[in-house]
């Protein structure tokens, strides 16, 4: 099975809204990893033109973060949640044979969520990493007092029974 790391939205605008540097620095370990083991990393950027958006295109804000680029060996940019829909990734992994995607990212309730979906019904075996993951969202953007919505996520995912949860020393291992 060959395999292609996913990182998705790493952007400025949503690593500096709060503390993730856990986050990043997981990124890194698996993002060394696959360079490692010569396997591919993928990148996406989502392209937000929206005036109060975190990640807003043609600032700072909507760049990649600087110590995760290098590091990709594709860029994929993405105008909705969807890194699939009207990009080049399914056919970038075809080409390269890749039929195991190792999801990372940001929002964790959105992008990583929908891109694990999608991926594991285009035919790919998924697995999502944790705590490698994360959103700028609280429980309080839900009004959901309490909801710790990482791990709520990852729940979902793996109680589907298609998708595999992991965290990133257990997937390094």
């Amino acid at each position: 099975m060959k395999s292609a790391l996913l990182m998705l939205d790493i952007q400025n605008g949503f690593t500096k809204a709060g503390d993730f540097s856990d986050v990043i620095t997981r990124n890194q370990l698996l993002a060394n990893h696959f360079q490692e083991q010569q396997q591919i990393v993928v990148m996406t950027r989502h392209i937000d033109s929206h005036e109060k958006s975190l990640i807003k295109d043609k600032t700072p804000n909507g760049e990649l973060d600087a110590s995760l680029h290098p590091l990709a060996h594709k860029v994929i940019e993405k105008q909705q949640p969807s890194a699939f829909l009207q990009t080049e990734l399914d056919e970038y992994l075809k080409t390269n044979q890749i039929t195991h995607l190792i999801v990372t990212g940001f929002n964790v309730e959105f992008c990583c969520l929908f891109n694990s979906i999608i991926a594991h019904e285009k035919g790919y075996h998924v697995t999502f990493i944790e705590d490698a993951s994360a959103t700028v969202n609280t429980d309080h953007t839900y009004d959901m007092p309490g909801l710790y919505i990482r791990d709520f996520i990852a729940t979902i995912l793996d109680w589907s029974g298609t998708i595999q949860v992991m965290d990133t020393d257990e997937y390094i291992g």
